[in-house]
Parts: structure tokens; sequence; C-alpha cells
């Protein structure tokens, strides 16, 4: 089946910066994805393009005059295209704006229209009219088709219409892991390529595959190999190393943790000694970095150059992979757990987990932090205790907050929908309800799963997901896809669940 789409333009052009980001390492753009078109766009009403600046973590100040105003611009002017996706080989060129659908104009954000345009095209054989203007011209119209995926594509996150993505995504996966198991390094040097091989090989987990089974058996073990023979380099962190006037941008923890919660997964599956031996070794670093606070910082050495130690999105991810080592019989410290808590209570409110213990930023409830450190507590068996009730409570009423996050949005996702599934079925509707349209717009012609701006970004002129990468994205939307166990052979992450 394929869907034609009509498209307002005529003349043809060439594609001159690389798709996906447009520049080099550190030079790339934020720009909305625009789905199975395989095109991005900027907001042409909005100010030149400007180029993605690399993160630097913490919290900065910033201003937005719409804060939850994250629907997209209503002109989009096209950026970047898929080489040889569908809207190259239809003839869009950059530079165009699209500024409508169906006849209409964008009014209220072009995100929902376009999202459900396509959702509609993909499970139908028949058009879609996009509105575009070239230059000072008038509108015009070329026709762009794609492989449609049928009715099932009408419901993309369940059933039929989930497996599709999911099918996609894995087999992107695949062929982007280089041959030794891990992946080509963007962020953050080793650690980063830690982190993005632990997250693709919990991708691979949750579809079903292990170290005994599945289509992608071999790269479950691959990437298994190469983040057992890497974790202990994060100790020596490249990152680790560029300190001045005191300040540390150790980054290990997230690799440690990313590395104990795949390995921990896939250990309590498929038992194998080098899967455990580096499993007990992210847990003893996890519980040798834990601040005396009893919080953990992005990794150890004190302050960083912004002034800051703890933060709590590293907190549950920590939390977690203890977990997740306790779970596989390795020894955690009630000591250590203890802290943790009492330092997570002096921070939270609600059952909503702040940024930090700090001043100014105590009882800031966030959904990210809150399902990081819940999914901790499930798999350390404390699901049940008042406290951890209280945030799996604040689970169930904020899975659908995911635009309130800070710094990642693609890590407030990926937290949020794997607790979301966690918390059940009616929770997971929740956080679809409000998040499919992401999940569509985010979808590509190859497979992968595209970043976008939001409100943080745009003020900051930054976007942490883009300068992570499509590698980071593609997986952390494929765990929210395959986080439930199905008849259709996904197996979810029944040892982080604490089941």
């Amino acid at each position: 089946m394929r869907v034609a789409i009509v498209v307002c333009v005529l003349a043809l052009g060439a594609q001159a910066d690389p798709w996906p980001f447009g520049g080099g390492r550190f030079s790339k753009w934020d720009l909305y994805n625009l789905g199975m078109i395989g095109a991005k766009a900027s907001d042409a009403a909005g100010p030149a393009l400007v180029k993605n600046a690399p993160p630097r973590g913490g919290r900065r100040s910033f201003t937005v005059d719409k804060p939850n105003h994250d629907d997209g611009p209503t002109e989009l002017r096209v950026e970047l295209l898929l080489p040889d996706g569908p809207a190259a080989n239809a003839g869009l060129v950059r530079g165009d704006v699209i500024v409508g659908i169906g006849g209409k104009r964008f009014r209220d954000g072009s995100m929902p229209a376009l999202a459900k345009a396509l959702r509609t095209a993909e499970s139908k054989d028949g058009q879609l009219v996009l509105t575009v203007r070239r230059g000072s011209g008038d509108t015009q119209k070329v026709t762009l088709t794609f492989p449609a995926g049928g009715k099932v594509a009408a419901k993309p996150t369940t059933g039929a219409g989930r497996k599709r993505l999911v099918d996609g995504a894995l087999a992107w996966l695949a062929e982007r892991q280089d041959p030794d198991g891990g992946f080509v390094e963007t962020l953050s040097g080793k650690n980063g390529a830690v982190v993005q091989a632990a997250l693709a090989g919990l991708a691979w987990l949750g579809a079903g595959n292990d170290l005994q089974q599945g289509a992608y058996q071999d790269h479950v073990q691959r990437a298994a190999t190469w983040v057992a023979a890497n974790v202990e380099a994060l100790e020596k962190d490249e990152l680790g190393a560029r300190v001045g006037g005191g300040a540390s941008w150790h980054q290990g923890n997230w690799g440690w943790a990313h590395a104990a919660i795949f390995l921990g997964e896939l250990h309590a599956r498929t038992p194998d000694p080098a899967v455990k031996e580096a499993l007990a070794y992210c847990a003893a670093m996890l519980s040798q970095t834990q601040e005396k606070s009893g919080g953990w910082a992005h990794g150890p050495g004190g302050k960083n150059a912004l002034g800051y130690v703890e933060l709590n999105i590293v907190t549950g991810l920590a939390l977690c992979g203890l977990g997740l080592a306790q779970r596989n019989g390795i020894s955690v410290s009630d000591n250590v757990l203890k802290r943790a808590e009492e330092y997570l209570k002096a921070s939270s409110g609600g059952g909503g987990v702040g940024y930090s213990a700090n001043g100014g930023q105590k009882g800031q409830g966030n959904i990210g932090r809150t399902a990081g450190c819940w999914l901790g507590y499930l798999a350390l068996g404390r699901g049940k205790s008042k406290f951890g009730k209280s945030m799996g409570a604040y689970v169930k009423r904020e899975a659908d907050a995911v635009l309130n996050g800070h710094a990642s949005l693609m890590q407030h996702i990926m937290l949020a929908g794997v607790a979301a599934h966690a918390a059940g079925s009616a929770t997971a509707r929740k956080f679809w309800k409000k998040m499919e349209r992401d999940l569509v717009l985010a979808h590509t012609p190859d497979g992968s799963f595209q970043p976008r701006p939001w409100h943080e970004s745009i003020s900051m002129k930054s976007n942490s997901d883009v300068s992570f990468g499509e590698v980071w994205t593609t997986a952390a939307w494929t765990l929210v896809l395959v986080s439930e166990k199905t008849k259709d052979g996904l197996v979810g992450f029944p040892a982080w669940f604490g089941r």
C-alpha cells in the first residue's frame, strides 16, 4: 500500500546540508521533525536559523513567553530532507514553507494537525494536501508518496501498529551498532557511548531478545560484551579530567546507572558470569559515588562549573541500577538506600520528586524525576512503602505532563513512558493520549525517531537531545514502546518493574 501526499510546490532542488542535524558534532540544528514526510523544519516566522549549542548541564535561567505552547509554529520552513526520502524524491527543497494542511492554514500550531493527517494518510490509501509557499510566490502543489502501514497505522501505540514501529527501530539500531557492540560516540565520549549501547540493548531486550533467543540475540550479546568491557573506563572518564577552578565535569554516574539497568535486566533473564561481574562493578561505583547528602551527581568530583552537585534525575537512575543489581543477588548497602530516601524526601513534595534538596529546588515535582525514582523503588522491592506509594500516585496523576520536564525532553519521555506502563494500562493510555502526537512526528521513513524543539530548547538555544544524537532518541522511544508484555512477542522489563 502506498499513500500519495499532495504538497504545494513545483520546482526541484538539491539538499545541501546533511541529515539528520545539518552540521558537524557541535554545529547541529534544533528542528521540528515532520514524521514520515522525511523532512525537518524551523519556524518560518521566527528568527534566522541558529545552530544548536552543545549542552553543559545544570539549571540555567531562561524566560518563555508561552511555556506550555509546544504545538509548533504556524509556518514550517523546510531545512533538511532525508536523502531519497519521500519529500526529497517529490521535489521539496530547503526554504519551502508549509503553511497549512488540507486547504486550511495552521492556526494554533502545526504539530497536532500534521500528526493527525499523517496517521490518516498512513492508514488509508489516500492523499494529504499540504499548502506550501516557495519564496515570495503563490502556493503550489507536488505529490509526495511513501509506504503506508495499512489500518494498523491509525493506532501506532498498540498491537500491530506498535509492532511495525518497533520492528523498524530495532533494525535501524542494529544497522548502526559497531561490530564490537558499541555505537559511534556523540556527546560525553565513552560515557555517552555506554549509555547508548545500554539503551539499545534494553530496546532489544524489551522486544523479546536476550543471550539465548531472538532475531537480535547477537546484537544483545555484542552490546553486553562492549558495555561490560568499558564501564571501568568511566572511572577515569575523559570529561572528568577536564576540570578547572576546582570544578568537575565527570559524567560517570550516567554510564554506570544505564549500564546497570541493561545488565541487570539481561542477567535476570539469561544469567551470565561476565554480565554479573560488570553489573556488580557498576553497583559498587554507584554506591561509592553517592554524595554525603544521599543524592547523586553527574559523577564524582564535587561541584561542577555551574556550582551544583546533586540532581535527582541521576538519583533515580542510580536507584534503578542498584535495584536491578540487588535483584540479581548483588549486595547493596542498606545505609546507601536509607540515605537516598532521606535525601529524596527532603527534596520532594506531594510525591513529586524535586530537582534537589537545595534551596529553591525542593518540592518542584516533575514526572521524569519522579518516574525514575519510582522505577528504582520498584526494582528495589520498595514500591509498596509509604514513600514508594506516594511517588507511584504522582506518576499516575502526572504521566502526561512530560513537556514540563527540564534539560533532556527525551529523558523525561523515556522515564515517564516506561513508568506509565509499569503503573498499568490506564496510566499508559493517559501518557499516550498526550504523547502519541510526538511519537508520530518523531518517526521517520528510515525507522529512526528524531528529537524535536520544545519551549525550553527554543529559549535556551540548546537541545540536549540533538547533541546526544539519533541513537539516543530512537532507543529511548523504543523503550517506551516495548515496556509492557504483549501477546505478539514484547516481554517488557519485568526485573526493572520488580515483578
